[in-house]
C-alpha cells in the first residue's frame, strides 16, 4: 500500500512538473506566437478527447476494480469499454473533420490539430483506468518517467528555433500519449483480447454519460479560456496567457493534491456514520488548504514578474498583470476543489458538485465574451477569476448544508495576518539582491519561518496540533531507538 501511494504521488508530480520544465525551454525558443499556436491547438483537441472518453477514466477504474479477481469478467468489461470507446472516438473524429472544414479559424492550425488529434485515439487505447484499478502504480510511474526522459532529450535536439512548433507538438505527444502504446501491449498480461459472447453495452451507457457530464462540466472552463482567447484574439495573447496560467495551475494542483490523502479516511468515516470524525477530517482538510493557499497567493502576487522571467523568459514579462490577476484563483480554486472532491463527493452529493462547475462554466463563457475582446489575456484572467469565485460561493453554500462553515472560517483571518510579512520581506530583499533566482529563493526561504512564526504567535490551533503530533512522533521514534 505504501509503495502504491508513493509511486502514484510520483506519477502525479511528474504529470505536472514535466510540462512546466518543457515550457521553461519552449517558451524561450518558440516565443509568444509559438506557444500560443501550441496551446490553442491543444485546447481544441481537449474537447474532442473528452467526447471520445465519455467519462471512461472514472467509470473504468470503479468497475474494473470490482472484477479484478475474475480474468474472464475483467476481459469482458475491458473489451466492452474498448468497443464503446472505439465508437465514441470515431464520432469524435467525424466532428473534428467537420469542424476543420467549416470553421475558418481552424484552417491555419490544420497541421497542428491533425497531429495533436493522435491523442484522441491513444487516450482510449491506453486503458489507463485498467492499470489504476489493478493498482499498477509502479509500472505507471516508471513508464511515464521513461517516456518523459525520451521526450526531454528529443526536445533539446529538435526544438531549436521559433518555427519548431510542430516538432514541439510531436515531442509533447511522445511524452503524454506514447505510454498508451505500452499500456495496450502489456494489457495482455491481465486481460484477454479474444472475442467473448454476450456483451452488455447498454448497462454502461447511462453511468458513462453521467460521469461524462461531470467531467465535461469540470473541464469546460479550464480549457474554455484558452480556446476563446484564440478565437477572439491572436496567438501572442494565447502565449502570454499560457505563461501566466500554467504557473498558477501548478501551484493550485500541488496545494489540493497534498490534502487529497484525507479522502479515503473521510469516506471511511462517512460509511461508518461517525459524524464527529467526519467534521474533524473536513476541518483538517480546509485548514490545510487555507494554510497553504494564502501565502502562496501573496507570494505569487509579489514575485510574479521574477517568476515569469525565471520560467518563461523576459519575452513574457508583459503577462505580469495577467498572472497577478490569476493569483486570486490560488485562494479560491483549492477551496472549491476541497469542497467538491473531498467533501461533497464522499458524502454522495455529486450532483451539487456538478451544479457548481456548471455555474462556473456559464459564468466563464459570459465573462470571456465581454472582457476578452477588450482586454485580451487580462480579460481571460478576469473571466477565470469571476467564474472561480462563483464556483467557490456555490461550493460554500453547498458545504454549509452539512457543516458549520462559519466555524471553519473563524481562523481564516489568521492566515492573512501571518502572510503580511511576505511583501515586506520581498521589498527588503530587493535592496540586497538583483531581481533574479537568488532574490526569489531568499524571499521564499525567509517568508516560510516568518509566516509560521506569526501563526505560532497567534496560537493557530491547527498549527499547534500539528506541532504537538510531530513532537510526539519524534519522541516515540527516539524512545524506540534507545531500546536495546
Amino acid at each position: 500500500m505504501a509503495n502504491n501511494i508513493l509511486f502514484n504521488l510520483l506519477r502525479t508530480l511528474s504529470k505536472n512538473i514535466f510540462p512546466l520544465i518543457t515550457f521553461m525551454y519552449a517558451a524561450r525558443v518558440l516565443g509568444e506566437d509559438g506557444i500560443g499556436k501550441f496551446s490553442f491547438s491543444k485546447s481544441i483537441i481537449t474537447w474532442f478527447t473528452l467526447l471520445a472518453m465519455l467519462g471512461m477514466d472514472n467509470y473504468g477504474v470503479r468497475e474494473a476494480a470490482k472484477r479484478r479477481d475474475d480474468r474472464r469478467e475483467l476481459s469482458r468489461f475491458s473489451q466492452e469499454m474498448l468497443l464503446i470507446n472505439l465508437v465514441s472516438t470515431l464520432f469524435s473524429y467525424a466532428l473534428l473533420i467537420v469542424a476543420l472544414c467549416l470553421i475558418p479559424k481552424f484552417h491555419d492550425y490544420q497541421t497542428l490539430l491533425l497531429i495533436n488529434s493522435v491523442a484522441i485515439f491513444m487516450q482510449g487505447m491506453g486503458m489507463e483506468w485498467l492499470y489504476q484499478a489493478l493498482e499498477k502504480y509502479r509500472y505507471l510511474a516508471l513508464r511515464s518517467f521513461a517516456f518523459q526522459g525520451i521526450a526531454l532529450v528529443a526536445m533539446f535536439v529538435f526544438v531549436r528555433t521559433a518555427d519548431d512548433v510542430i516538432p514541439y507538438m510531436i515531442v509533447y505527444l511522445v511524452a503524454t500519449s506514447g505510454p498508451f502504446l505500452l499500456n495496450f501491449w502489456n494489457a495482455r498480461r491481465w486481460i484477454s483480447f479474444r472475442r467473448l459472447d454476450a456483451y452488455q453495452f447498454r448497462k454502461h451507457l447511462r453511468p458513462l454519460l453521467w460521469l461524462f457530464a461531470m467531467v465535461l462540466s469540470a473541464e469546460m472552463y479550464t480549457v474554455l479560456d484558452t480556446a476563446m482567447l484564440g478565437f477572439l484574439q491572436n496567438d501572442a495573447a494565447v502565449g502570454r496567457y499560457t505563461a501566466a496560467v500554467k504557473i498558477t495551475r501548478v501551484v493550485n494542483t500541488v496545494i489540493f493534491s497534498l490534502s487529497m490523502a484525507l479522502i479515503p479516511r473521510l469516506s471511511y468515516y462517512v460509511g461508518r456514520g461517525e459524524k464527529e470524525k467526519v467534521k474533524e477530517v473536513v476541518n483538517k482538510a480546509y485548514n490545510y488548504v487555507f494554510m497553504l493557499s494564502v501565502p502562496a497567493a501573496v507570494g505569487l502576487f509579489v514575485l510574479s514578474k521574477e517568476i515569469l522571467r525565471l520560467f518563461s523568459g523576459s519575452g513574457f514579462l508583459s503577462a505580469n498583470l495577467t498572472m497577478q490577476i490569476l493569483t486570486i484563483t490560488v485562494i479560491v480554486i483549492p477551496f472549491s476543489v476541497s469542497t467538491n472532491q473531498q467533501t461533497l463527493i464522499p458524502l454522495g452529493e455529486e450532483k451539487r458538485s456538478v451544479a457548481a462547475t456548471v455555474v462556473g462554466a456559464i459564468t466563464n463563457f459570459i465573462c470571456n465574451m465581454v472582457f476578452i475582446p477588450r482586454l485580451a489575456e487580462c480579460g481571460a484572467a478576469i473571466g477565470t477569476v469571476v467564474a472561480e469565485v462563483c464556483v467557490a460561493m456555490v461550493s460554500f453554500y453547498n458545504a454549509s448544508r452539512f457543516f458549520n462553515m462559519k466555524r471553519i472560517f473563524r481562523v481564516y483571518f489568521q492566515y492573512w495576518l501571518a502572510a503580511l510579512p511576505i511583501p515586506l520581506i520581498a521589498w527588503l530583499a530587493g535592496h540586497v539582491f538583483e531581481y533574479d533566482f537568488m532574490y526569489v529563493t531568499l524571499v521564499i526561504l525567509a517568508s516560510i519561518p516568518a509566516y509560521f512564526g506569526v501563526l505560532y504567535l497567534l496560537k493557530n490551533e491547527f498549527l499547534l496540533v500539528a506541532l504537538r503530533q510531530a513532537s510526539q512522533k519524534g519522541t516515540s521514534l527516539f524512545a524506540r531507538k534507545k531500546k536495546p
